[in-house]
C-alpha cells in the first residue's frame, strides 16, 4: 500500500482544534458520568498481574493494568462496560498515534496537555484540581489519563500534515447543509468589539503570586465599566498587556464562548481565565446584530469537517496499523 501523499497544511486553516472535538466530548461525558453517585465509589483494586505485557507495539509494551484502566475511564464515560479486547486494541491505536507523532518529529508540551485538563474542567464548572481529584475517586489514573490527551493532541497534528484535499470546506458544501434543514443561505449573527487584557505572570511563580495577581484581576472587573472611560484602570496595574481591540462574529465562536460573552453585559468583563502568560480579562465594549453569510456558520463547518476528520482518521489509523509491528500475549 502506497505511503498516503502530504498536502500543504493551509488547507487546513479551517480544522477545528482538539479542543473542540475530543476535549469538549470527554468532557462533557465526564462531567454527566461525575455526576452520578457510582462514579464517586472508591475505585476496584487493579487485577493480580497487572504489570503484565499483554501487547507489543513495534516494541513498546500494553499491560494488563493498562487495559483494566482504559476499561474503567470507557465506563465512566459511555455508563457501558467496555470488553477487555476493545480497550486493548483501543490502546494499540493510542501507541501508534503517539509513535507516528515522535516519528513526524511532533512535540506535544506537558504545558499543551495542561491547558487542554483545564479546560476541560472549566467546562465541568470545577476547578483544576478539583476535577483531577473527582477523576481520581471516580477510579481514573490521572498519568494514563493526560497520556490520552497527549496521543490525542499529536494524532490530531499528524492528521493535519497528510490531510487530503476534502478538508477544504465549499461555500457549496455549507449550502446544502442548510438546505436540507431548510434555512436561509444567510443568518443574523452578532458582532462583538472585544479588548483583552493579560495581567502577566511569569513562568514557575509560586501559588501565593498567581492567587494575588487573579485578586487583582477580579478587583479590575469588578470596577471596570467602559472601554473607552476605564482602560486607565488597567494600565495602573503593574505588568499588564492591553491588546488592540477586535471585532468577531458570534457565528465565529464556540458554542461555549458564544454563551459567556451572551452572559456578560456592554462595557463589563468576563470572568478572569488561567492562560500560559498569565491571567487574561476579556471586555465586551459594545455588539450589534448583523447579516452573516454562509461561510461564517461555524457550527456547519465543524459538523462536516468532524464527518470528513471521522473517515480520514480511520483509513490513516488502518494504514499505520498495517505497516507495525503489533505482538498481542
Amino acid at each position: 500500500m502506497s505511503d498516503p501523499k502530504p498536502i500543504n497544511t493551509r488547507t487546513l486553516r479551517a480544522v477545528p482544534s482538539i479542543a473542540l472535538f475530543f476535549a469538549l466530548a470527554l468532557a462533557a461525558a465526564c462531567a454527566a458520568a461525575l455526576t452520578t453517585p457510582w462514579a464517586h465509589a472508591a475505585p476496584s483494586p487493579p487485577a493480580a498481574g497487572g504489570g503484565q505485557v499483554v501487547a507489543l507495539v513495534n516494541g513498546d509494551p500494553v499491560t494488563a493494568l493498562d487495559v483494566v484502566h482504559r476499561m474503567r475511564l470507557s465506563e465512566l464515560m459511555t455508563h457501558k462496560a467496555q470488553s477487555r479486547q476493545e480497550a486493548l486494541e483501543e490502546l494499540i491505536n493510542e501507541k501508534i498515534k503517539l509513535q507516528q507523532a515522535k516519528n513526524q518529529r511532533i512535540e506535544v508540551t506537558d504545558a499543551q496537555v495542561d491547558k487542554v485538563f483545564t479546560g476541560m474542567a472549566q467546562r465541568t464548572s470545577r476547578k483544576t484540581a478539583d476535577f483531577a481529584a473527582a477523576l481520581t475517586q471516580a477510579g481514573i489514573d490521572m498519568p494514563r489519563f493526560k497520556m490520552r490527551l497527549r496521543a490525542e493532541l499529536g494524532w490530531r497534528q499528524v492528521l493535519e500534515q497528510r490531510a487530503p484535499g476534502v478538508f477544504q470546506v465549499r461555500d457549496a458544501d455549507l449550502v446544502a447543509i442548510l438546505m436540507a434543514r431548510g434555512e436561509a443561505a444567510q443568518t443574523k449573527a452578532t458582532e462583538y468589539s472585544l479588548q483583552q487584557i493579560i495581567l502577566v505572570v511569569p513562568r514557575n511563580s509560586p501559588e501565593p503570586v498567581r492567587a494575588g495577581r487573579m485578586k487583582e484581576a477580579e478587583g479590575l472587573r469588578n470596577r471596570f465599566s467602559s472601554c473607552d472611560q476605564d482602560m486607565d484602570l488597567a494600565r495602573e496595574i503593574r505588568e499588564v498587556v492591553i491588546k488592540e481591540r477586535i471585532v468577531r462574529l458570534s457565528t465565529d465562536l464556540a458554542v461555549q464562548y458564544k454563551q459567556l460573552l451572551d452572559r456578560t453585559p456592554d462595557g463589563k468583563m468576563a470572568p478572569p481565565e488561567v492562560t500560559a502568560t498569565g491571567i487574561e480579562l476579556v471586555a465586551i465594549c459594545s455588539r450589534k446584530e448583523v447579516v452573516a453569510d454562509v461561510s461564517s456558520r461555524r457550527e456547519f463547518k465543524e459538523e462536516l469537517l468532524t464527518k470528513r476528520l471521522a473517515e480520514h482518521e480511520k483509513y490513516l489509523l488502518d494504514y499505520f496499523r498495517k505497516q507495525s509491528i503489533i505482538e498481542y500475549r
